[in-house]
């Protein structure tokens, strides 16, 4: 009587087991030897079929979020290129440069042409100068010391200056005539 109690432990364990995808064979043996502590465990266990579809639909599911993301990434791509070459066919149209450029030793973006007093006229003799050099700001300078500096070769077309009636930096190059008037 006590083997057949064994066996029918044996039996439903493998038949449940069996269903919730393990090894039938195995606890077919762990029922046999540990009945109820047997039959406890195969049902506390997790079901390892419905995990596997769980882990096959995710996986399929990432794949098609992958998948997605690379599309979305070659049309933002695209999108990005296209964008670059409008704008750089309208810097040509306008001459301005809108483009990223490092300007003693800073990040700095040409949005717009020089913004120069509104008269346009710059009385250069008579102007207090502030330069960049060597990644340093230096002034107040007069106009002859910034003179002494383009003839010695140490300001250039791009080294950045400013004084108080402009809005913001610009490059020696960018000031309208400063370049010809420096070079006289």
């Amino acid at each position: 009587m006590l083997l057949l109690v064994w066996v029918l432990f044996g039996v439903i364990c493998a038949a449940i087991a069996n269903t919730r995808g393990r090894s039938a064979v195995a606890w077919f043996f762990i029922g046999l030897f540990l009945q109820v502590i047997a039959l406890i465990l195969v049902l506390v266990l997790p079901n390892l079929r419905l995990q596997q579809e769980r882990e096959q639909r995710l996986h399929q599911e990432n794949r098609r979020l992958r998948e997605r993301v690379r599309k979305d990434r070659q049309v933002a791509d695209q999108r990005h290129d296209e964008t670059r070459a409008r704008i750089t066919v309208h810097d040509r149209a306008l001459g301005v440069d809108t483009s990223e450029r490092n300007l003693a030793g800073d990040s700095h973006d040409r949005l717009a042409p020089p913004v120069l007093p509104s008269d346009g006229y710059v009385d250069y003799q008579e102007t207090e100068w502030y330069i960049v050099l060597r990644g340093e700001r230096e002034g107040p300078l007069s106009f002859a010391t910034l003179r002494q500096y383009w003839v010695s070769g140490e300001i250039q077309p791009s080294t950045l200056v400013w004084y108080k009636d402009l809005s913001d930096w610009l490059r020696v190059e960018d000031m309208g005539n400063l370049e010809e008037v420096l070079r006289a």
